[in-house]
């Protein structure tokens, strides 16, 4: 098991939770990180926001005498056997589910049933680059849950959860346990642990200005280019603009 490089607190959780998952990915790309929005994966049910640190979960192409080989207990047959349970189990507060289904979008990586489990224990959500069954029902559990998709086909002919709390990849993502997952009706972003800290200062302020910029432009009917990209004249209207709220 890999532990988090940087554990995040709740509170500084909280705090990355109000920053936009555009603004994060502006900071991540300055510093480099060029490969951190997850292809193909999006949200089951539009309005809701995801960010919680990753419960990692990596799965493999099925092959019969592994299963066997990796089998945990006698809970019964296919995932039952499977580290599934262990990666759902692992869920709680301020913590989301995220499987490595090797981009099968078609194939589920569980249902209402299992996925029921997530809500029990009061986890943050789902992120998954395979599909969902009973996606409807699950989507209705009111926690944010992102995916390749719907499905009605299930998982045990295709893929074997494999790893709990291993570096993964999700949706042409790594993903390291710990790591921040930020969901949005756009999509995941994925903020490396040991960065959040950093980051949040400089999104905070970005998202400040963004707002005056806004806010300014519609009132006045004034074009956004002179103020964006920001320069000199953005941080006086910024100024004014947390003047005003003070």
């Amino acid at each position: 098991m890999s532990e988090p490089t940087v554990h995040v607190s709740d509170e500084l959780l909280s705090r990355l939770s109000e920053v936009s998952n555009a603004t994060v990915l502006s900071a991540l790309r300055q510093r480099g990180y060029h490969k951190v929005f997850m292809d193909g994966v999006k949200p089951l049910a539009m309005g809701r926001r995801l960010c919680a640190r990753a419960v990692t979960l990596r799965s493999l192409p099925v092959r019969p005498d592994l299963a066997a080989r990796i089998a945990t207990g006698s809970a019964g047959d296919g995932f039952n056997e499977t580290p599934r349970w262990q990666a759902v189990d692992s869920v709680g507060p301020g913590w989301a589910l995220v499987t490595d289904a090797m981009r099968l979008s078609n194939v589920s990586t569980g249902g209402d049933v299992v996925y029921s489990r997530i809500l029990t224990r009061k986890g943050a959500g789902l992120v998954t680059d395979g599909a969902v069954r009973d996606g409807v029902a699950v989507a209705e559990y009111g926690f944010p849950v992102y995916a390749g998709g719907s499905t009605s086909i299930v998982g045990e002919d295709h893929i074997l959860p494999y790893q709990v709390n291993e570096p993964i990849q999700c949706g042409g993502v790594l993903v390291w346990p710990g790591d921040i997952v930020m969901g949005d009706d756009d999509g995941v972003v994925v903020l490396p642990s040991q960065l959040a800290e950093e980051i949040l200062p400089w999104a905070v302020e970005h998202d400040e200005m963004e707002q005056a910029i806004l806010e300014h432009t519609i009132r006045t009917g004034e074009s956004p280019k002179s103020y964006y990209p920001f320069n000199d004249e953005t941080k006086k209207l910024w100024e004014r603009w947390k003047a005003g709220r003070a």
